[in-house]
């Protein structure tokens, strides 16, 4: 038999579902003090980064589930989750979308559609966040009014691995998958699975995994 929970084990686990409740009650009302739109069924466990600046559009759609932190995702660990849109920016993020101890930055317009799943640390951005100019760098009007950005879009049913950065202009088509640690800098075409700095093809996505022979064996 195996041993039985110990009375303190039940209090710990009893307040960390208080605490979870808790957050999801108070994300719910700190979306909407930032005027993003989140569909019903959305859920942020733990205490998530927010910005909102003038102009900006954030559109969440329904069952969004983002985990920010409290040690959730063994991955993530303790690391919170962002969403920032600079001036004018606009994010939209589709129904049934989790994300993990992530962060999204849009300078300029950033989508996410249905389905997706982004791993723990990943980091997406639609610009430089600097010149490559030295002499812009060294006066921050000059810094931001020179930075390069153009739009990102992440289809519906996309997997990022832990840790992927995806890049400024990119377009990762349908279904496709994004090993762990990836830097993705150009588009990945429907249905395939890219890996590494940058990331490359590595194969087709199939359906179900091909078992090895005796020989692979």
């Amino acid at each position: 038999m195996g041993r039985k929970e110990s009375i303190f084990a039940k209090a710990w686990r009893a307040c960390k579902k208080v605490t979870l409740l808790c957050d999801y009650a108070f994300n719910t009302l700190k979306l909407r003090c930032f005027g993003i739109k989140a569909g019903r069924g959305s859920r942020v466990c733990g205490h998530i980064y927010l910005e909102r600046k003038d102009g900006a559009q954030v559109t969440i759609g329904r069952a969004f589930k983002c985990i920010s932190g409290r040690g959730v995702n063994r991955i993530g660990r303790n690391l919170r989750s962002g969403i920032f849109a600079s001036e004018g920016a606009q994010i939209t993020i589709g129904d049934n979308v989790g994300v993990s101890c992530s962060s999204i930055w849009a300078r300029k317009q950033i989508t996410i559609g249905n389905n997706v799943n982004i791993g723990a640390d990943c980091l997406i951005m639609d610009h430089d966040a600097h010149s490559l100019y030295y002499l812009h760098r060294r006066d921050r009007s000059l810094d931001s009014a020179h930075t390069a950005s153009a739009p990102v879009v992440i289809e519906d049913d996309v997997l990022l691995g832990a840790r992927c950065t995806v890049l400024k202009g990119v377009r990762i088509a349908r279904g496709s998958v994004v090993g762990a640690g990836s830097i993705v800098t150009c588009d990945i075409p429907a249905g395939e699975i890219w890996a590494g700095n940058p990331a490359r093809f590595i194969r087709k996505v199939t359906e179900t995994p091909q078992p090895k022979t005796s020989n692979e064996l």
